[in-house]
């Protein structure tokens, strides 16, 4: 017997069943991706950029740490970058090396890692705000270079450093603050 649409019974519950699967489905696929622009978009901001001093004191207190990451990265030579989340290249080293930067990364607050910055300089980001589009970093530079150009503060922005430039505050010959900030 046909219903008012022209389907069968058995034809209209395969139909019913047809459109609650896929209703559950598309529900399925919305949480998933809400979830995933939760996770990707939730920590943007990330924690404030610690004041120069902060970061002055903290490498004191911490230079073991700092210095162990540094044998660590250049025994690790064919890694560029290594993040809490990635490494570049991928699988340069194991999970085990890696839980071991993982977990002083933790303990020194470097929210974004390390990265090799051209010659024997390392890259330390503490903090790191805003989008690829537009934010700003904050962190050490081991031996740096070319550390230009200089400023005696790095606490906010400061007057003449131009978007995608680097700004340095010396600590001492071998260590710098390193801010950058692009809009």
């Amino acid at each position: 017997m046909r219903g008012a649409l022209g389907f069968s019974e058995i034809e209209m519950k395969w139909f019913k069943r047809i459109i609650i699967s896929l209703s559950i489905i598309g529900a399925l696929l919305l949480t998933v991706g809400a979830g995933f622009v939760w996770y990707v978009f939730s920590d943007i901001q990330g924690r404030d950029h610690l004041a120069d001093q902060a970061l002055i004191s903290d490498l004191e207190i911490n230079m073991g740490k700092y210095k162990k990451l540094i044998s660590m990265f250049r025994e690790d030579s064919p890694a560029t970058v290594i993040h809490p989340t990635w490494i570049s290249p991928d699988n340069v080293i194991s999970e085990t090396r890696w839980d071991e930067y993982k977990t002083l990364f933790s303990e020194l607050g470097l929210d974004a890692g390390m990265r090799s910055w051209g010659g024997n300089s390392i890259w330390f980001i503490s903090t790191a705000q805003g989008l690829v589009t537009g934010g700003s970093s904050k962190g050490y530079m081991y031996k740096p270079e070319n550390p230009k150009p200089l400023f005696s503060s790095l606490d906010k922005i400061p007057e003449g450093l131009a978007s995608n430039v680097k700004g340095y505050r010396k600590i001492n010959d071998e260590w710098y603050i390193v801010f950058d900030w692009d809009d």
